[in-house]
């Protein structure tokens, strides 16, 4: 058999293959949104699901299975590496997400050199094959540590293979709602989270007080650390749900927003699931201008409210300029048919990877389905 690598080119090309015994999907915890892909890609690609720390039990079981799904390799690279060089040797394929590919680049150190050159030999290795969530179409310079650029699975998770499926009705939802008082609504979805932009939202309300008169901001997620600043949200007319939301409830808030945050600080360049579902439902997002996510949204033609990260007057100037959606509760077709395209892709791709299919050798530098 050819141990060549699957290819971009083939990506799409065959329905999604049956499931098979005896394969894994490893998260090394059920934090953030590792848990949400472990339960979104066990099922879809016929996978186990195992979680917690590394131990020799462990190794010694990731070792022996037949089909091997890192889905995030972040965690624990040392432990990746090892892992898939020695099941490529006893000729067993292991695939990997990797979420961070943006820590590669950058200014010289010898972390980032280090990290670089693994991802550069793992490359050559047959049985070993690496995703980004991101298409390389919108980060060419992902192809020299990965095998191919898939879409996040946070940007098509909302799709069941059939129908796109919209926000529902929560009484969270309608309660935001009555409270906006006919305001446009925007919402921070999430843990509160200074990376994530949370404290440039607050410096916005503090510096342009009468934006919340205009608009209604509300921030649904545990600030956990991050209390100081979600009382200074609050003290500025922000609504703050300090607790963790159902799946039906994030959801529901969707179906309400005008705008959901997305805007992070430019050392947080990746992909994004707040980004992801409202690309899905259809809700404008608020972006870093220059960022990945703003270069997506421009490439798929989805609305973005676009600014510079720390500018808190421009900000308010472009926020200003939100308005109560006018949209209906169907997706388009033509967002329903691209997003399932990115399911299918992502599915059958990867499963072909896991059973060290026969191939040709990649093409890294385009993405097929990724044309708009």
């Amino acid at each position: 058999m050819n141990d060549s690598k699957p290819s971009n080119a083939d990506i799409g090309s065959a329905a999604e293959p049956r499931h098979q015994s005896m394969g894994i999907i490893y998260v090394k915890s059920g934090s953030g949104h590792r848990q949400s892909y472990a339960d979104l890609l066990g099922p879809v690609l016929g996978l186990s699901p195992v979680m917690g720390p590394m131990s020799r039990a462990l190794k010694k079981r990731l070792l022996a299975a037949d089909r091997l799904f890192f889905a995030t390799l972040d965690d624990d690279l040392v432990s990746f590496a090892s892992i898939a060089l020695r099941r490529a040797a006893l000729g067993r394929a292991t695939v990997a997400l990797f979420l961070g590919p943006q820590s590669c680049f950058g200014p010289f150190n010898f972390k980032r050199f280090l990290k670089k050159s693994i991802f550069v030999v793992l490359r050559l290795v047959p049985k070993v094959t690496v995703a980004s969530i991101i298409p390389l179409s919108l980060a060419p310079e992902y192809g020299s540590v990965v095998d191919v650029g898939l879409h996040d699975p946070q940007w098509w998770d909302m799709h069941d293979g059939h129908v796109l499926r919209q926000p529902g009705h929560t009484p969270v939802a309608t309660e935001v709602h009555r409270l906006a008082a006919g305001r446009p609504i925007v919402c921070w979805l999430g843990s509160a989270s200074v990376h994530k932009g949370f404290a440039f939202m607050v410096e916005i309300l503090e510096a342009n007080p009468d934006i919340a008169k205009r608009v209604y901001f509300i921030s649904a997620g545990t600030a956990k650390s991050e209390q100081a600043l979600a009382s200074r949200f609050k003290s500025m007319g922000g609504m703050h749900i300090d607790r963790r939301l159902t799946d039906a409830e994030w959801e529901s808030l969707y179906g309400v927003a005008d705008a959901v945050w997305a805007c992070y600080d430019p050392r947080y360049d990746q992909a994004s699931g707040v980004f992801g579902r409202a690309l899905q439902f259809g809700v404008p997002a608020i972006v870093r201008r220059g960022s990945l996510i703003e270069t997506a949204a421009r490439k798929f033609a989805a609305p973005v409210h676009a600014i510079d990260f720390g500018d808190c007057h421009a900000a308010a100037t472009e926020l200003n300029k939100i308005a109560k959606a006018d949209r209906g509760t169907a997706a388009t077709k033509e967002r329903e048919q691209r997003i399932g395209s990115w399911r299918s892709d992502f599915i059958s791709f990867t499963m072909r990877a896991l059973e060290g299919s026969c191939m040709p050798a990649p093409d890294s530098s385009r993405e097929r389905h990724d044309q708009a």
